[in-house]
């Protein structure tokens, strides 16, 4: 973002500056694991709630090892009931049946491990929202840490500015102005929500995070347009 144009922004006349919009939140999903996708349930574009299973990786290979390792633990612990009852009758020494124990808690670590890992064979989608980009296919074989979904939570866009820094006398949260957008070419009410955290020492300006106010289902993220500011001279009086 930037200025609009390139003359200077008079703070005693009413500004114009570019502005676009953002996501509340937004992430990109990837895989946990190296497997193939045997599900992919949204299309880009397509809206999800929080929760909705959104991928699924072919984890059939996982789903024996558990059930092998569900087999060892039963095993294991038929063992140790059998040397506890002969330790009882002496017939089996103490270390015998520690033993015993200690199969049966490593057999049941190991099911720990298989769950965590079946765990990864599925994403939930963290919020609700919309699909900004699929990057993958369905049957296509993934590895650990490769990208799949970009998603975005369009529910409350943002709109991000950068203003004069001498705004900042006042420019406060709550503050009123327009976003005019260039796609839809109509004005929409927003208010200021944030202000940045630093000001940059060579444009002398900072940037700002507001909020639409108005109706939001013909907007988008990415679109962009001018902010409108009343005078700084009404703004004051405002303040």
């Amino acid at each position: 973002t930037g200025f609009s144009g390139s003359r200077s922004v008079n703070a005693a006349q009413a500004a114009e500056i570019r502005a676009h919009l953002n996501a509340h939140h937004s992430t990109i999903l990837s895989s946990d694991m190296a497997a193939k996708i045997i599900q992919l349930n949204v299309q880009e574009g397509e809206r999800f709630k929080q929760g909705d299973l959104l991928v699924a990786f072919n984890c059939a290979e996982q789903q024996a090892q558990l059930k092998k390792a569900q087999a060892v633990v039963q095993a294991a612990e038929k063992t140790y009931e059998v040397n506890s009852r002969l330790t009882k009758l002496n017939s089996m020494s103490p270390l015998e049946l520690e033993m015993a124990a200690a199969e049966v808690a490593k057999a049941k670590a190991d099911i720990a491990l298989m769950g965590a890992v079946l765990q990864k064979c599925t994403i939930a989608a963290p919020f609700s929202g919309r699909v900004a980009e699929r990057l993958v296919q369905r049957y296509q074989y993934v590895k650990a840490g490769d990208p799949i979904l970009d998603i975005l939570d369009d529910s409350q866009l943002e709109v991000t500015v950068l203003v004069p820094s001498s705004w900042l006398k006042w420019l406060k949260p709550g503050y009123e102005f327009k976003v005019f957008l260039e796609e839809t070419q109509k004005e929409y009410p927003a208010k200021v929500k944030i202000l940045g955290a630093r000001i940059d020492a060579v444009s002398q300006s900072i940037k700002i995070t507001g909020i639409i106010t108005g109706k939001t289902e013909d907007l988008l993220a990415g679109m962009s347009g001018r902010a409108i500011f009343p005078s700084a001279t009404a703004a004051a009086a405002h303040d």
